[in-house]
């Protein structure tokens, strides 16, 4: 395996005589090929053998000298295509949490979307889509690469949810119009033992009307399921994609030896599998519908007060500590704490309180919960 090169920031350092130790203690470590400390930058280059060593044990290297190392820590939030369960989401956070540099890391299946705490000197974005690719999904979008949302992307959204749930309502249908027929022509043989016309055309008919629902409609739902297993996990596409596929093998295997022909029963399985994802994408559009009506009601910029001036700010730029002003009818930027005045706010949405309620100083107003009647001064 070809070495490592790390840069570790090292802290407590005061002379050149400290970044000389650190350095020898690097370069006595095991697998170690080239340690360099850099006094003035305060940065250990270290050059390793990762199969003898990692970076937590080089930082452990440089406490056990006497001195620390600052771990960096950043934030990204990104899309996840491909997933379609819990397993989906849960594999995909499974594989960011095991990467080295990554601190924590959460995958919401929902909003399909993760979120990252990791060290930007250990990990880069072109690493987070190797990693989640090699999870066997899709990294779509970083949400710092998304421009800015307005009323037009936000109905571009609403139309991907539609068209996702459209796209399941007619997988559904699809894979209904050839199930419904089997279920018709079995229910003579399986209650009377009838097979009509005989039971050679019955067979081949079994086989024929499936191939449909498993092979078209369904033919995601396998691609799923290889994509899992080839990278050592397993999902609910998987499971269906065993039972349907156990189940169908034995239309054809019916001519060769003694066995009971279930490839009807295999497109009743995907008819159900396929009804559940509608009705999932169905939710998840409702959901997202209403999460971004959520956000669309919140505040977008602040009044805070600078040398006694009102100054209007965007809401990603107020810092703590700002005093704001919030003026009658304006909803609550942030959350805050009330230094000055009385007011009458709506708390409805945080308290459930239909009446407005009189509230100073040191009440705590939240954010985007309140809406104010009277003017008032929050900090």
């Amino acid at each position: 395996m070809a070495e490592k090169k790390i840069t570790l920031k090292i802290t407590d350092m005061s002379c050149a005589s400290c970044s000389q130790t650190v350095e020898k203690a690097l370069n006595k470590a095991e697998g170690v090929s080239e340690a360099q400390v850099n006094f003035a930058a305060e940065k250990a280059y270290v050059t390793f053998d990762p199969q003898q060593n990692s970076r937590d044990k080089l930082i452990e290297v440089v406490e056990n000298s006497g001195y620390g190392v600052k771990e960096e820590k950043a934030k990204t939030s990104f899309k996840v295509g491909g997933m379609t369960c819990a397993s989906c989401s849960s594999a995909v956070e499974k594989a960011l949490n095991k990467s080295e540099g990554v601190y924590q890391a959460n995958v919401n299946i929902a909003t399909e979307k993760g979120s990252v705490e990791y060290n930007p000197e250990v990990l880069s974005k072109n690493d987070f889509r190797e990693i989640v690719k090699n999870s066997g999904y899709e990294l779509l979008s970083f949400e710092d690469e998304e421009v800015e949302r307005d009323s037009e992307s936000a109905e571009d959204e609403l139309s991907d949810d539609m068209k996702k749930v459209k796209k399941a309502k007619n997988k559904m249908w699809g894979t209904w119009a050839f199930t419904i027929p089997i279920m018709l022509w079995m229910i003579p043989e399986m209650f009377f033992g009838i097979a009509w016309p005989n039971m050679q055309i019955f067979n081949l008919g079994m086989i024929v009307l499936a191939i449909p629902p498993l092979f078209v409609f369904g033919r995601k739902t396998f691609i799923t399921a290889y994509r899992a297993v080839s990278h050592g996990s397993a999902n609910m596409d998987v499971l269906i994609a065993m039972g349907t596929g156990a189940a169908f093998i034995t239309g054809p295997a019916v001519f060769f030896t003694p066995i009971a022909n279930y490839a009807g029963v295999s497109a009743m399985i995907m008819a159900f599998h396929l009804t559940g994802r509608y009705i999932e994408e169905t939710a998840k559009g409702r959901a997202s519908q209403a999460i971004r009506k959520l956000l669309e009601l919140g505040a977008k910029t602040a009044t805070i007060i600078e040398n006694g001036n009102e100054k209007e700010v965007a809401i990603e730029d107020v810092q703590p500590g700002n005093i704001m002003l919030i003026k009658p009818g304006e909803k609550i930027p942030t959350d805050g704490e009330i230094v000055e005045g009385k007011t009458t706010v709506d708390e409805s949405m945080a308290t459930g309180e239909s009446m407005p309620v009189k509230i100073e100083f040191p009440h705590f107003l939240f954010r985007n919960k309140s809406k104010v009647i009277n003017r008032q001064i929050c900090g």
